[in-house]
């Protein structure tokens, strides 16, 4: 299992989870669409708070930011 899939699962982030982190370039976030036993799959929600729906779920890492969840409220 992957760190990715674990840090999932401690955090109790599921599918349909949206986070948000920055890697130094503006805040992105991203929505969990599939949780597998080695890759997580997302999709970009915004990035610099420009929505971004034109990108198909892909393979994300989560290892190079710091991630945290979305509010309810804010999405």
């Amino acid at each position: 299992m992957t760190r990715d899939i674990e840090l999932c699962r401690k955090n109790g982030w599921a599918v349909g989870t949206r986070l948000v982190g920055d890697e130094g370039y503006g805040p992105t976030v991203i929505e969990i669409t599939a949780i597998g036993e080695d890759h997580l799959l997302a999709k970009t929600i915004s990035h610099r708070g420009i929505p971004d729906s034109g990108r198909p779920e892909g393979s994300w890492t989560l290892s190079c930011r710091k991630w945290t969840k979305v509010a309810e409220a804010q999405r």
